[in-house]
């Protein structure tokens, strides 16, 4: 069950590809030149402003090995202060994972478990840089191409791993930005397998106050 939900996580994140080509498409166009550094600013900008966020997601996974497509949905909570992330699956089984900015925890019916493996930990890192844009500007783990969507004015971050670790298990992430907000609306996850993982994100909010309590066991 570990391995299923350590490669279903992100992200997001944070957010791998395989199966997909990562050739530009008619409506793609790259972004060099002083745009490109104009757009890493806006996107700086954006996630600096983030204190809080909460959004519903779906994730979808296919599998070169079933037919079948695998379908879960769920909640996720962040905090920038501490790094906190709240990782919820509410169906079709529930299953939470908390991570700060070192640790994460698994929430089981027979109580918590922590730190369960090493790639856990890489993952929840890459969700929370997702979310607050550390992977989204300069990082050392990827390499960073950005994209634009001439027809609905969104942008694509493709990130492609140098990072050996993380090389070993995805080939490239892309993260499709809003066009207006520079947030994240879906992350595709590529795996060296041929699986790829799809989580599509909504109902965002950003610096709203979070439950109490949400981030403990």
């Amino acid at each position: 069950m570990l391995k299923i939900h350590r490669i279903s996580i992100i992200i997001i994140l944070f957010c791998l590809l395989s199966g997909i080509s990562f050739g530009q498409n008619s409506k793609e166009v790259a972004i060099t030149g002083e745009q490109f550094g104009q757009l890493l600013k806006a996107v700086e900008n954006a996630h600096v402003a983030i204190k809080t966020l909460s959004a519903d997601f779906t994730q979808e996974k296919t599998s070169t090995l079933f037919t079948d497509k695998v379908i879960q949905k769920g909640r996720l909570f962040y905090k920038k202060s501490g790094q906190l992330l709240r990782w919820e699956y509410k169906s079709p089984k529930p299953l939470t994972l908390l991570f700060n900015d070192d640790q994460v925890t698994l929430l089981t019916d027979k109580g918590p478990v922590s730190n369960p493996n090493k790639m856990l930990n890489e993952l929840g890192k890459m969700i929370i840089n997702t979310i607050n844009g550390g992977n989204m500007t300069v990082n050392t783990n990827f390499r960073i191409n950005y994209l634009k969507n001439s027809q609905d004015g969104s942008y694509t971050a493709v990130l492609t791993p140098v990072n050996k670790k993380i090389k070993a298990n995805y080939s490239s992430i892309r993260v499709i930005l809003n066009g207006k907000n520079y947030l994240a609306e879906k992350v595709i996850l590529n795996e060296n397998n041929g699986d790829v993982t799809t989580i599509t994100f909504s109902n965002m909010k950003v610096n709203t106050t979070l439950p109490e309590g949400i981030f403990n066991r």
